[in-house]
């Protein structure tokens, strides 16, 4: 989980300027542990046999917009020929995962693919996380674990009184 936030303000003067507004990640990426009811809950993933019953979001897919920099860091593999270090992938391998989830840049070449041992990519805002505590425990009949709470605290105090948008991207490995 990773959570982006941007200065309200900021954006309008970025947008009046015709300037691309940019999000922000919050610290690196943020693991609350695996709760396969809480999957479901936020995803409508990994809680089998009783994903109909615990659903509350459908995985929405990525925000068609640009993420900060830590979460496309993990998101992305960036396709080099010569270097298949850590975060990077060559792209014959790209291809194998399939040709649709290639971007190329301006100029034609191959740019980046996403990571693909990544799945259900969703996100949601500070009051959808709140709302899907609430039906958590309603249906549980247990809060959320101090992890998962913390990460709602935190999304409230960057929201810094309306001056921030903020918002949690996820997504779950194989």
């Amino acid at each position: 989980m990773y959570i982006q936030y941007r200065n309200i303000e900021e954006t309008k003067r970025r947008e009046e300027k015709n300037e691309k507004p940019w999000w922000t990640s919050f610290g690196d990426q943020f693991n609350p542990g695996r709760n396969y009811t809480m999957f479901g809950v936020l995803a409508g993933v990994r809680d089998w046999p009783y994903e109909s019953e615990n659903k509350m979001f459908e995985a929405r897919g990525l925000p068609d917009f640009e993420l900060g920099w830590s979460a496309r860091s993990d998101l992305l593999l960036y396709l080099h020929e010569d270097d298949t270090s850590e975060g990077t992938c060559t792209l014959a391998q790209a291809k194998r995962w399939g040709e649709h989830k290639i971007v190329y840049h301006e100029d034609g070449k191959p740019w980046y693919t996403e990571q693909p041992d990544w799945h259900s990519h969703s996100w949601l805002t500070t009051k959808e996380l709140a709302q899907a505590y609430r039906w958590y425990k309603s249906r549980t009949g247990y809060a959320p674990c101090l992890e998962y709470r913390v990460l709602l605290k935190t999304m409230k105090a960057l929201e810094d009184g309306g001056e921030n948008e903020v918002f949690v991207v996820f997504w779950f490995d194989n």
